[in-house]
């Protein structure tokens, strides 16, 4: 953590090397100092609202099916699922189909505008020095279980955990417009919105 951090100080890194769940673990990191130095070194996006108004013209544009159906399977699939392609990590798609277009582009633009308890991201640091951060899936007395991407699922004894923290934001990262340009999120609208 401490090498990349430096990396990134120096610029021997930039930050669109790193995917941005690496930059969710730099900034929600527990060590203070290092999520001190991760926040001022890694550029965060810019004002949510002026962002999606920019895509706006989105909601009118003509979309693709399979080129849509692509941008799923690159960015989004990690989490969630249509159909065949992906894992049911987040939110089911198929019912945000009756919010319209403009829920979902505001919810992939700004997933921390509105988010469900059940799929608040949680830091787990172990006493072995990991950082496991995904959704609690389940706990017991003795152990917790993470949901993560891809539909992984990580048990933590409580006795290897050194801490265990809401991260107050949502386990799918804002940041995605780096991965989705305009007609992009056009053609991924067009696939989202379609009847299975």
């Amino acid at each position: 953590t401490r090498v990349v951090l430096q990396g990134l100080i120096d610029g021997a890194l930039d930050p669109g090397d790193l995917d941005n769940s690496q930059l969710r673990r730099l900034t929600t990191h527990p060590d203070p100092t290092i999520r001190e130095l991760a926040t001022t070194v890694i550029s965060t996006p810019g004002p949510r609202d002026e962002l999606i108004a920019s895509y706006r013209g989105t909601l009118e544009a003509t979309g693709d099916l399979q080129r849509g159906r692509d941008v799923f399977a690159r960015v989004c699939a990690n989490c969630h699922r249509m159909g065949e392609v992906g894992y049911e990590v987040g939110p089911s798609l198929p019912s945000f189909r009756n919010r319209g277009a403009e829920a979902i582009l505001v919810n992939v633009l700004d997933p921390n505008r509105e988010i469900n308890p059940q799929f608040l991201a949680y830091a787990a640091a172990t006493t072995d020095g990991r950082q496991i951060v995904g959704m609690i899936d389940s706990e017991t007395a003795s152990s917790v279980t993470l949901r993560l991407a891809e539909g992984k699922r990580e048990t933590i004894r409580r006795g290897d955990l050194e801490e265990l923290r809401s991260t107050g934001v949502s386990l799918m990262p804002e940041g995605l417009e780096r991965d989705i340009d305009l007609q992009q999120m056009a053609d991924l609208l067009h696939f989202l919105l379609q009847e299975e």
